[in-house]
């Protein structure tokens, strides 16, 4: 693997995990302390730098990053279908 590949791949999960949730955060916060990586923590949250975790870490996250975004999905389009169903019996 390539530094620029390497480099483009955590620029990537970098963005994901800025848009997790609350929830997404902690689990991401519990990956980073199994995994030992040291991370900054203060009031506003906690810091840690991409470029110096462990590859095994960064996998960890994102396979983490793609579950999230399966849930998420999946998550919408019950929510969807639960809408059409009240729809068609309100109608109904």
């Amino acid at each position: 693997m390539s530094k620029d590949v390497d480099f483009e791949q955590r620029k990537t999960l970098f963005e994901d995990v800025k848009r997790f949730s609350r929830s997404e955060q902690e689990e991401l916060y519990r990956i980073l302390k199994r995994a030992s990586e040291p991370v900054s923590e203060n009031r506003n949250g906690i810091f840690f730098d991409m470029m110096s975790l462990q590859v095994s870490t960064v996998m960890a996250i994102q396979e983490f990053v793609t579950l999230s975004k399966e849930n998420r999905v999946s998550f919408e389009n019950r929510e969807k279908t639960m809408h059409d169903l009240r729809a068609e019996t309100s109608t109904a």
